[in-house]
């Protein structure tokens, strides 16, 4: 049974990621990292078919910007099928449990350092496959429609990004996406692929721009 798509054009990707992990996102952001969080289960875990429940959540944060860190859930099993770059959980971690006669899930609470804390929800929500929806609707969170709909000749694509008002905005976003996927090592060579090209047609766009505004 193929997991439904979540991801809508007005849908927040962390929202969507604890979802697709049959947890809420909690609604208080710790400012330290605890050591565990409890969080609300959704359904009853056996009526979810494909993703099994959260083992971990990730306290995101980088040490290469200001962006504030992100509460992201993971399960480790599915973080280690996915990326290349080591699970940061140790053996003293303690085990996920649900509390007795409730709807709430205790897991252990991790640091976890990425180049991009705000595209990681997205990343995730792709290179796990929690997303059935297909890969191009990843190029249409990075790029404007108009962009994509010159695909695959790049040159176009990077012509008409270049003329887009928020063109700064998506070349700190798309290259915070790809110094992520480099950083955890995709092993999906299609979701690899697809950020390389959005970020190689950012860049050209960038550089296309640079060449306007100089000859001014």
């Amino acid at each position: 049974m193929q997991r439904p798509s979540l991801l809508t054009a007005s849908a927040d990707p962390q929202e969507v990621l604890f979802h697709h992990f049959n947890v809420l996102k909690p609604s208080i952001l710790p400012t330290e990292i605890p050591a565990t969080i409890e969080l609300s289960v959704l359904r009853a875990p056996h009526t979810i078919p494909g993703t099994p429940l959260p083992t971990h959540v990730l306290f995101v944060e980088s040490h290469l910007s200001s962006a504030a860190p992100l509460l992201l859930p993971i399960h480790s099993g599915l973080y280690a099928a996915t990326f290349r770059a080591d699970f940061p959980a140790t053996e003293s971690s303690p085990l996920p449990v649900i509390l007795p006669n409730t709807h709430t899930l205790k897991v252990p609470v991790i640091a976890f350092c990425v180049p991009h804390p705000p595209t990681l929800p997205l990343l995730f929500l792709f290179a796990l496959g929690l997303e059935s929806s297909p890969h191009t609707e990843l190029a249409y969170r990075l790029l404007p429609p108009s962009v994509v709909e010159e695909f695959p000749n790049s040159a176009a694509m990077s012509a008409v990004l270049a003329r887009v008002a928020e063109l700064e905005t998506l070349v700190e976003r798309n290259e915070g996406m790809w110094r992520n996927v480099l950083a955890l090592g995709v092993s999906d060579g299609k979701v690899v692929e697809l950020v390389g090209t959005v970020w190689s047609v950012t860049k050209e766009a960038r550089r296309i721009r640079g060449r306007f505004q100089g000859g001014r």
